[in-house]
């Protein structure tokens, strides 16, 4: 017997598809691209495998697609903030620490609003095929946001490749915090993630990061004198 592949009705195609989207990005940021079957996507979206290739034709179609519907669904992201801060005239430092934390926050938090920094920690983490067409859509945006940042804080004498491992040590962190949460219940459990225990991480990594740029700074200017 053939599976019936015919589209639903127009009415009844967006929530289908929505669903198949939402569930993909949930699962490929908590498990992974490897770990997530097109079935276990399926199954927890109450659809049948011949939609999902209907609407994407393959897995890896898919996982991109749930990147664009994450990013759609984000709320106010580091570039974001970034935008409203250098519009506002603030200070370069300001504007990275408000960034950072920014940054930290879409990777800890849970919620449809914050699937798009997930993903983004996930695939930092395990690269996939698709790692080249995400990183144009999604992964070089923000590493040029965060590069002209820290340049615009450390200043022009520090050496390029310094600032792109500057770039690394402070979105590393917040991977690192957002990936090895049983870790922390193992060897730190003093450390929490509900909303206020998330700032507190937000404020340390931002507070630590400039911290070692100012000294980074002072260290190269002197040097250059």
């Amino acid at each position: 017997m053939s599976l019936d592949i015919t589209p639903e009705p127009a009415n009844a195609q967006e929530p289908a598809r929505a669903r198949i989207l939402q569930t993909a990005a949930e699962l490929f940021a908590e498990h992974g691209y490897a770990a997530t079957s097109v079935r276990k996507i399926c199954d927890a979206a109450h659809v049948n495998v011949a939609m999902v290739n209907y609407y994407f034709h393959s897995k890896e179609e898919l996982h991109l697609a749930a990147f664009d519907h994450a990013r759609e669904l984000a709320g106010a992201s580091a570039r974001t903030v970034a935008e409203a801060s250098a519009a506002a005239d603030l200070p370069p430092a300001e504007q990275l620490r408000l960034a950072i934390e920014a940054l930290v926050s879409d990777m800890l938090r849970c919620g449809s609003a914050t699937l798009f920094s997930r993903l983004v920690a996930r695939e930092l983490l395990e690269p996939t095929a698709a790692i080249h067409k995400l990183a144009e859509r999604n992964v070089r945006p923000q590493h040029a946001l965060f590069t002209s940042l820290i340049r615009d804080v450390t200043g022009p004498a520090m050496p390029a490749d310094v600032v792109q491992k500057c770039v690394f040590s402070v979105i590393g962190q917040a991977v690192f915090y957002a990936r090895s949460r049983i870790v922390h219940e193992l060897v730190a459990p003093e450390i929490t993630y509900d909303e206020a225990g998330i700032a507190s991480i937000a404020r340390h990594i931002a507070q630590f990061s400039l911290a070692a740029l100012e000294g980074l700074r002072a260290q190269y200017a002197q040097v250059n004198a």
